[in-house]
């Protein structure tokens, strides 16, 4: 048993270490980073007798009344082998997370140590490709003559920094531990540094986002958790009231922000989506329809740019906000399953009052994915919820206490 759960620890490390790395060479293929990891592991466990799994059986449950509803859809959707395809995609992504988290469950404590080990230095060699690619596109700038960087500012670049501002909590936590708070520090500084120089918006305000999560749960763990609560509450609340409340915002971007263009455009987007949602709310319009909803193609206005009335589409492939595409694609039906998940994920933050920088970090690490999720990337893209499986993981790994020896299982013991 302990040369299989070593052999199992070696697939774990190999993730942790080249996760950075592979968002900054090939984004688009961290599933396939994921993937492998997952085959690896249940190929040690059908060699070494089968393949044990003890997951948590309510979100087992809760996983399984979520495909099936976003497999039933497929019946009034727009597209049904689409909407197909993808329920099986989510099949597949829920059945790794399973592995992945019970793997990471069983590493001790010396093998926490060591994942922590490849984890920080695969996101410091990570950081650094990051660096030499900015340095590179400012090179080429200089060479054309041109006033602002270039190089860097390629969509595969802007996911990067997505999973950038992901990993500088867990990596903060380990640095602490290992090195102290002024390492952690450093590595929030620079993780901070390399996010304002790759230029996206959302992965900065993410960061930013889960800098005062993880000081209000410092603070109080349970504070920290009812708040992810409320933001996601806030969030399905929102949706009936931008008819309200996105024109006076559409307005004030417009008046001060010098290219408002695609902050524009978001809200834009967000608002035909809600006028789609609202035309079937409990059902939805059947998964994966975003893409194909009616008037998705038309060109809106957007707002006045000196003479020029600035335009765009009304919904390019998806709504670019989490929630609003579940609600959209599933009715509210969806959006309760999603909540529930989300509710159940947060409950189990542990909230250790010996050791306030653990949950802390979860916390920051949840806000920050959650902001990320709510105003970027299609929720069933391939490499974001790859991406969101890793972070899981690494949570796990980081984040929580290891089992007790099989002498102590069954002892009561402090909360963690």
């Amino acid at each position: 048993m302990q040369n299989h759960n070593r052999q199992e620890a070696y697939f774990l490390y190999a993730l942790s270490f080249l996760f950075l790395p592979v968002a900054v060479l090939a984004t688009a293929q961290v599933w396939v980073l994921a993937v492998s990891g997952v085959l690896g592991i249940l190929a040690i466990r059908a060699v070494h007798g089968g393949i044990a799994l003890k997951p948590n059986g309510l979100l087992v449950v809760m996983m399984m009344m979520l495909i099936g509803w976003a497999a039933t859809t497929s019946f009034w959707a727009m597209s049904p082998d689409r909407a197909i395809q993808t329920s099986i995609r989510i099949s597949l992504v829920c059945i790794s997370l399973i592995v992945l988290v019970d793997a990471a469950k069983k590493l001790d404590q010396k093998q926490r140590e060591k994942f922590g080990y490849w984890l920080v230095g695969g996101t410091v060699t990570g950081l650094v490709l990051t660096g030499i690619l900015i340095l590179w596109g400012g090179a080429i700038s200089v060479w054309l003559g041109e006033n602002r960087l270039t190089g860097h500012e390629l969509a595969d670049l802007n996911r990067t920094s997505t999973v950038i501002s992901l990993l500088a909590w867990p990596v903060a936590l380990i640095a602490a531990k290992t090195y102290g708070r002024l390492a952690a520090a450093a590595v929030i500084v620079f993780s901070a540094l390399l996010l304002f120089a790759l230029a996206p918006s959302t992965p900065l305000v993410a960061f930013a986002v889960g800098l005062v999560a993880f000081i209000i749960a410092w603070i109080s763990p349970g504070l920290g958790k009812r708040g992810l609560l409320l933001a996601f509450a806030g969030a399905v609340i929102i949706v009936p009231l931008l008819d309200v409340l996105a024109p006076p915002l559409i307005d004030f971007l417009a008046a001060n922000l010098p290219v408002p263009h695609s902050e524009i455009h978001r809200l834009v987007i967000w608002q035909f989506a809600a006028e789609r949602i609202f035309e079937h709310p409990l059902v939805g319009w059947g998964l994966d329809a975003s893409r194909a909803i009616p008037g998705n193609n038309e060109e809106v206005y957007l707002f006045q740019f000196g003479a020029n009335a600035e335009t765009g589409q009304a919904m390019p492939l998806h709504p670019h906000n989490a929630l609003i595409q579940i609600w959209l694609e599933l009715g509210i039906v969806g959006v309760i399953l999603i909540g529930a998940i989300f509710s159940l994920i947060v409950a189990l933050i542990p909230s250790a009052l010996h050791d306030r920088a653990r949950p802390a970090t979860l916390i920051a690490t949840t806000a920050c994915a959650f902001t990320i999720a709510q105003l970027g990337f299609g929720i069933w893209q391939g490499w974001w919820m790859a991406t969101l499986g890793l972070m899981v993981m690494i949570a796990i790994a980081t984040g929580t206490n290891p089992p007790a020896p099989a002498g102590r299982q069954g002892r009561p013991g402090r909360n963690d």
